[in-house]
């Protein structure tokens, strides 16, 4: 049984709409008959990079307004209308929030953030060759910070539980082998 069986939409209705998400409400119908609602957000893909030195990471330090915490995180930001590519973002985003240009950025897969609730992709860049430039921080993200934080010292980080964001340790279990 495909995917199509098995739930149908029957109504799909814009509730809330702002300039980074959509929440739909959507009245579905199941295989089996019974019938229930969805609430679906709808987000652009977005590119998230691992600045590699060869010795350590370059990491992003923000306040989560949901959670009300500060979180570490690897760069990453949604794709815009003047990126006409995802690696086109991923060195928009590795410019702009730690002020860096990789010679080489490497695809190395992409994942699903939140497939019970939301249509958003994460592409994941691995970058090296890293030169320093200018930062250039959007207004929101004004409070950010960029560390370098050495490879071992990120390992304990995410083996304590400090590094707690979905994306970076997806992105962390997909590069581990190449550092």
């Amino acid at each position: 049984m495909n995917s199509q069986d098995q739930i149908k939409q029957l109504s799909h209705e814009l509730k809330y709409e702002n300039k980074w998400m959509k929440v739909y409400e959507d009245k579905i119908q199941r295989g089996n008959g019974a019938c229930g609602i969805y609430g679906v957000v709808e987000k652009p893909a977005f590119a998230l990079i691992v600045p590699f030195d060869g010795k350590g990471f370059y990491v992003v330090e923000q306040y989560r307004y949901p959670l009300k915490v500060r979180s570490i995180e690897f760069p990453m930001g949604s794709l815009e209308l003047e990126d006409s590519t995802e690696l086109e973002c991923a060195r928009r985003e590795l410019r702009e929030e730690c002020g860096l240009i990789a010679d080489s950025m490497k695809k190395v897969g992409s994942f699903y953030v939140a497939v019970g609730f939301s249509n958003q992709v994460g592409h994941v860049f691995f970058a090296s060759g890293l030169t320093k430039t200018k930062n250039d921080l959007d207004e929101e993200e004004a409070d950010l910070v960029c560390k370098y934080v050495p490879l071992e010292e990120f390992k304990k980080m995410i083996e304590a539980n400090v590094i707690k964001d979905s994306a970076t340790i997806a992105a962390w279990a997909m590069v581990r082998n190449m550092v």
